[in-house]
């Protein structure tokens, strides 16, 4: 009779440590599948700067805000901004920069690609007789828009940051 009563302690306990269906990260196997299938999670543009700076660096890194766009980017229309951020070399002696925009709208975004774009041109104009060494960058710089972000990439490695970018706002 005792055997009995030891084995189905040890039953129950058993029964009630495995978590009677739950999984090891906690909550049920259903509400981890919901997290893993819910494609509606957002990342900010801070965020996406952040990957692409643990990857390819920039010397002397200063990173920006929303609040900082006018002073970078003229032109840009500050009312269809939803979230920016942008790093750059913050001696000015490189052409170092990445610059991810969110917008209201594609058609927003379409927009603030055209500043990007003029601002490229800017900065060709501007380092080619100040640091030509550096033009390399410029020349391969990468500017695209994806749904409402436009995304402006001038780094010593821009195919792998528009890979990280990519990633990250997919």
């Amino acid at each position: 009779m005792k055997i009995r009563s030891i084995i189905s302690t040890v039953l129950v306990s058993v029964i009630l440590f495995t978590g009677c269906g739950k999984t090891e990260q906690g909550g049920s196997a259903t509400e981890q599948e919901t997290k893993r299938n819910d494609n509606t999670v957002s990342v900010t543009a801070s965020e996406v700067v952040k990957a692409v700076l643990s990857e390819v660096s920039i010397n002397s890194s200063v990173e920006k805000g929303k609040g900082d766009l006018e002073n970078y980017y003229s032109g840009l229309d500050l009312s269809t901004v939803e979230d920016a951020a942008f790093a750059l070399c913050g001696s000015g002696a490189l052409p170092d920069e990445i610059a991810v925009i969110k917008c209201s709208s594609s058609e927003a975004a379409n927009s603030a690609k055209e500043v990007l774009n003029s601002h490229l041109n800017k900065q060709k104009e501007l380092f080619a007789t100040y640091t030509p060494d550096e033009m390399y960058k410029l020349e391969g710089a990468v500017i695209f828009t994806k749904g409402n972000y436009a995304v402006y990439i001038a780094l010593s490695d821009n195919g792998k940051a528009k890979s990280i970018v990519e990633g990250k706002l997919a």
